[in-house]
């Protein structure tokens, strides 16, 4: 049985100890993935480390102690040092990383994409620093800007038939309208929760953001977004979907928009998360029916109303009733569920809640 089925299976927090305390099946951690890299590759600790403009230290350190990378660019670093196909480069900053994926609305993840395309069919110039000064050269005129247009996967497909530098250039300047759209879905459906929240915060005098009691991180990283199109990491998104009291399904709709995979049953903390979202739900459906029927009030995106609709009929239809008590907050809700099981996995997540 898979570990989604498990988890699903789970009624109690003893359910879910016992099914941590089977350690079969779970994700690998970062330094079996890299060791798995590394020995690949047949190359010394310093060849490699040069292949991806890394210290010797560092790569010895990740293959023998542990740790991971600390920032997004170290991370792609690696796939150019492995050479590595833009799927899998991309793969690998969501599931060990925490980050979205190459993205071709991002003019510097275009330029990656290129590059190592050109590295694993083995032209192995096409490095990282190629990579930055192909960015820097071809953005020395901006491109145009404007409304998107196109879908990333039309995008991604339109990028993946470009072969030389300058039809890379040519794209960027055709689709330069497109490119400085950065994670638009994103950024709207987070404002759509904030506008719910702060029409609630506004019927009790609020209605800034700074209303809401949001944590000062998390007050950044919206900034950070609306200005600089910077995505925030895995658990910090997580964290400030459960601060905005997404359910289980809604929490999967927002890491997506991120470029990232939804809640993975495989990895333990995740595994937590998913439990207690589920049993948040059962317990307690007038949840996702508020959030449904509020976000319907404000969202102009057809796949969000359509969902919200299907959600609210589904819901009245069955007639749900919650249980007694209310739940002051998703976030507060999970946190004690984290504190209970004593997850040493949950340390940075909780910090943010």
């Amino acid at each position: 049985m898979d570990k989604a089925r498990e988890v699903a299976r789970c009624e109690t927090v003893d359910d879910v100890l016992a099914l941590l305390d089977d350690r079969d099946g779970w994700a690998e951690p970062w330094q079996t993935f890299f060791a798995d890299i590394l020995d690949a590759s047949g190359l010394s600790y310093a060849r490699f480390a040069a292949r991806c403009g890394l210290s010797k230290n560092t790569v010895k350190r990740w293959r023998l102690e542990g740790g991971a990378p600390k920032s997004r660019d170290t991370y792609i670093k690696v796939g150019f040092g492995a050479a590595m196909p833009p799927q899998a480069v991309s793969d690998m900053l969501s599931r060990y990383g925490g980050y979205c994926g190459l993205n071709p609305r991002d003019a510097f993840d275009a330029c990656c994409v290129f590059c190592l395309q050109r590295r694993a069919q083995g032209q192995m110039q096409y490095d990282y620093a190629a990579a930055d000064a192909l960015y820097r050269r071809l953005l020395a005129d901006p491109p145009p800007s404007g409304p998107s247009s196109l879908t990333t996967t039309h995008l991604m497909a339109r990028l993946s038939a470009v072969d030389t530098e300058q039809e890379l250039s040519a794209f960027l300047q055709t689709f330069g309208a497109e490119l400085t759209g950065r994670k638009q879905k994103l950024e709207r459906y987070l404002e759509e929760y904030l506008t719910v929240h702060q029409l609630e915060a506004a019927r009790d005098g609020g209605g800034s953001v700074h209303s809401l009691g949001l944590p000062p991180w998390a007050e950044k990283h919206l900034s950070m977004l609306r200005c600089h199109g910077v995505v925030p990491r895995r658990r910090s998104l997580t964290a400030l979907g459960l601060h905005l009291n997404m359910t289980l399904a809604e929490l999967d709709v927002l890491l997506q928009y991120a470029g990232m995979e939804p809640l993975r049953a495989r990895d333990r903390l995740e595994c937590v998360l998913i439990y207690a979202l589920q049993q948040l739900t059962l317990t307690h459906p007038e949840l996702a029916l508020g959030n449904a029927t509020a976000l319907l009030a404000v969202t102009r995106d057809a796949r969000t109303r359509q969902r919200c609709t299907d959600l609210a009929r589904e819901y009245w239809q069955a007639g749900y009733r919650s249980e007694a008590g209310d739940v002051e907050s998703v976030a507060d809700y999970v946190r004690r569920v984290l504190e209970q099981m004593e997850l040493d996995e949950a340390g940075e997540l909780l910090s943010l809640l």
